[in-house]
């Protein structure tokens, strides 16, 4: 799908629009049929107010498109934070990447800052999913520990390259996490913790 069709599908102005990014199942290399269409798109100044961004989707019978939207200034601000998913669109190899007006450069990572921003992330994201557990909301909660272990492999691959180089590297885990007919949240803790480990080192 190119930028016209997804500004199209999604209402937006695409004149406004710097840069599209994938994400999610396309970029990691596990879509199916029924995957979503992700992307991450970065507007003009003038659409959003400063350092804001906003979720739009759409659903129809043939697909569903979602995208996260943010200004240039949100964009820059979600980077400065260490936002996994932000920084995943600044690696994607030029093939992946929809549309790009606006060549934005990141500087060199400061490890510490990026390790405490990441780890407050997930631990929300672990607590979340452990009370999706209790409240038998499991494939809701799979996907919160999944999703936190994966935002620890590609913060690992951050400090130690400077860079996401490997976006399929936690798709067995997914498999596995998908799969696990005895699911508890607690069983991917000693995972969870040695990651930590690793990033604080």
């Amino acid at each position: 799908m190119n930028a016209e069709k997804i500004a199209l599908e999604l209402k937006l102005d695409y004149s406004k629009i710097l840069n599209i990014y994938p994400y999610g199942s396309v970029v990691y290399g596990n879509e199916t049929k029924e995957s979503d269409h992700d992307y991450i798109i970065v507007f003009k100044p003038a659409l959003l107010p400063s350092g804001s961004f906003r979720d739009n989707a759409i659903s129809n019978e043939d697909y569903t498109i979602q995208a996260v939207c943010y200004s240039r200034t949100g964009f820059i601000d979600a980077i400065n934070n260490y936002d996994i998913g932000a920084l995943e669109c600044l690696f994607l190899p030029e093939d992946k990447i929809i549309q790009k007006k606006w060549p934005f450069k990141i500087q060199k990572f400061e490890n510490k800052i990026m390790a405490k921003k990441v780890i407050t992330k997930i631990s929300n994201s672990w607590f979340t999913a452990r009370q999706a557990c209790i409240d038998g909301e499991t494939e809701y909660a799979k996907k919160g520990v999944f999703h936190a272990l994966r935002i620890l492999h590609f913060a690992l691959q951050l400090k130690e390259n400077q860079r996401i180089d490997d976006y399929s590297c936690c798709n067995e885990l997914k498999e596995t996490i998908m799969n696990d007919r005895e699911f508890k949240a607690r069983n991917y803790i000693e995972q969870r913790d040695e990651l930590i480990t690793q990033l604080k080192a």
